[in-house]
């Protein structure tokens, strides 16, 4: 998504621009494809930062400017409603942020002052500055504004599974970033799904005089004097350019430069598991009308890589059906995501793999049931299962890692020239985010660049 930002905002400029993409098709993290005649969206469960049309500074708005794509063009229908489930204690929350203070009034009435300053102190934050990268530890900085420890650790649990690539915290500024996305504007998706951004994205970059190469890997980058001065392809082609933006991560961009031990190899990375499953009937029979359930099972989270293959301890069950305006599915699909463990991943044998990736299939869309309520109707009819390996896979993600290196790189610089990065680990994250990043360098490397 960054990687089409950022080509879609050279193109508007006039530049001259390539994309090019290892995969058959563009996306990245957030693709899809068809199997057994059901259509999976990959990586998507919502799109965050939901405005209504003229929102203003807000990120998507702001977004829509700086592509110049119209708001209708998105097709984007509002959640219903999303759960943080916790032992003894839920906290439900939509697009309208007062559902949330008046939960935490109800549930948690000595908090809701605290949780007042909070917010604002979230609004006031300058968390798109690309300057500055010392983390700040959000698990302390909390305490300063939420007593109650159960309180806290419910507020972080979205926001680390929804974009952390720290082992059991957030980065304040990616705390503020999350907060605002989920809390405070909140979720819709793309009627139709990802390939509607996608299709959306790919031919307003194709009508500016955009270049799209799909199925075609670099396998090298050349440096001279501190400058990327050839990009080496899988097909033998040498390409040349005034710069290059890297949508890969900043460890997976300096592979091409044969420069990867160069970053800190002890930084622990977090991967997930990703189940999919298609159910016979629509939610309404089910009895499941929230859209995205954030779950745990203990008082706190436990955010880091499992000892076994797959944490079913926490986790987020997603519909993505219930969604407004979505009343003609005949389907649900049910889908589950879990930290998981890529080098117990990577030691099963080739026997073992398949049948480990069955057996967490089956524990996880039971754990969903269990959170959901189990329905006597849900028949599965299709389902797949996404481990760390199929990311790195098809992502070239270095052992998964869903969300990069944990330490960032706000403004794109990895010591080059003309060799800038975008996405993940430049630390704007989900789709809004992303593109904003691409958008972002762009604006700060070329446009704004003497």
């Amino acid at each position: 998504m960054s990687g089409l930002g950022a080509g879609i905002r050279l193109a508007l400029a006039g530049k001259r621009v390539i994309l090019l993409e290892k995969h058959n098709t563009v996306g990245g993290l957030n693709g899809y494809y068809y199997r057994h005649s059901c259509k999976y969206d990959v990586g998507l469960h919502a799109m965050t930062n939901f405005v209504s049309r003229g929102g203003g500074s807000k990120p998507f708005a702001k977004l829509c400017r700086q592509l110049r794509l119209p708001y209708e063009a998105f097709q984007l229908a509002e959640q219903i409603r999303s759960c943080i489930h916790f032992p003894h204690t839920k906290l439900y929350f939509n697009n309208d942020f007062e559902l949330l203070r008046s939960e935490i009034s109800q549930k948690f009435p000595s908090c809701i002052d605290a949780f007042d300053q909070l917010a604002k102190t979230v609004i006031e934050l300058n968390d798109t500055a690309l300057s500055g990268t010392k983390f700040i530890s959000t698990r302390a900085h909390l305490k300063d504004f939420i007593k109650d420890n159960t309180l806290r650790e419910m507020l972080l649990l979205p926001l680390l599974y929804y974009g952390s690539a720290h082992v059991n915290d957030i980065d304040w500024r990616q705390f503020a970033i999350l907060f605002k996305a989920i809390y405070l504007e909140g979720f819709a998706r793309p009627r139709g799904g990802v390939r509607t951004i996608l299709h959306l994205l790919r031919e307003h970059y194709r009508k500016l005089g955009g270049i799209l190469r799909v199925k075609t890997p670099v396998v090298s980058i050349t440096i001279e004097n501190n400058h990327a001065s050839e990009v080496h392809l899988q097909t033998g082609e040498i390409l040349r350019a005034h710069q290059i933006f890297s949508s890969i991560g900043h460890r997976e961009t300096l592979r091409l430069l044969h420069s990867d031990n160069t970053i800190p190899s002890d930084a622990q990375t977090l991967s997930f598991l990703e189940t999919i499953t298609t159910l016979s009937g629509p939610p309404r029979m089910h009895n499941w009308h929230n859209t995205i359930i954030f779950y745990n099972d203990f008082t706190s989270v436990h955010y880091a890589t499992p000892e076994t293959c797959v944490d079913l301890h926490s986790g987020v069950v997603c519909i993505p059906e219930n969604y407004q305006d979505d009343t003609s599915q005949t389907n649900t699909t049910l889908r589950t995501t879990h930290l998981a463990n890529y080098d117990a991943w990577k030691s099963l044998s080739h026997a073992e793999y398949p049948t480990t990736k069955q057996h967490y299939l089956l524990q996880s869309r039971q754990k969903a049931f269990t959170i959901l309520g189990q329905s006597s109707k849900a028949k599965p009819i299709a389902e797949d299962i996404f481990t760390p390996l199929t990311v790195e896979r098809y992502t070239g993600h270095i052992k998964g890692a869903i969300y990069g290196h944990p330490n960032k790189i706000r403004d794109g610089n990895i010591g080059l020239t003309n060799l800038f990065i975008c996405g993940t680990d430049q630390g704007f994250l989900g789709i809004v985010g992303a593109l904003l990043s691409g958008i972002s360098m762009v604006n700060h490397h070329t446009l704004q660049s003497k």
